[in-house]
């Protein structure tokens, strides 16, 4: 699935996200990922630290100036916003890295 990315996700300019009205229900808090503070270097970091990942390793990371969890592990990748008792969104390794490039693609061009 394609994404679309906003420069706006909540509205006002400065923040890199995803545009929440054009998300399914069921990735809907996907949205929380809207931050201002992602940079194409700290994707790559996120891209490079799921990649190195053997077997049952994981890798855990928070959206900086966010509530939104993303706990990394070859077989899946689990995100949730704080207040979530369980995952909200449950994605393939393999999807989370292309979303992740598509993602640094984006903030590389409107940066």
């Amino acid at each position: 699935m394609k994404y679309k990315f906003s420069t706006k996700p909540f509205g006002w300019s400065g923040d890199f996200g995803v545009d929440y009205e054009s998300l399914p229900d069921i990735e809907k808090k996907l949205s929380e990922i809207g931050s201002n503070h992602w940079t194409p270097k700290n994707i790559q970091e996120i891209i490079d630290e799921s990649n190195k990942l053997e077997d049952e390793e994981d890798y855990t990371y928070q959206v900086e100036g966010s509530d939104f969890f993303i706990a990394v592990k070859k077989a899946e990748v689990l995100m949730w916003a704080r207040g979530s008792e369980t995952p909200d969104i449950t994605w393939s390794f393999q999807k989370f890295i292309s979303f992740m490039k598509e993602f640094k693609k984006f903030v590389e061009l409107n940066s």
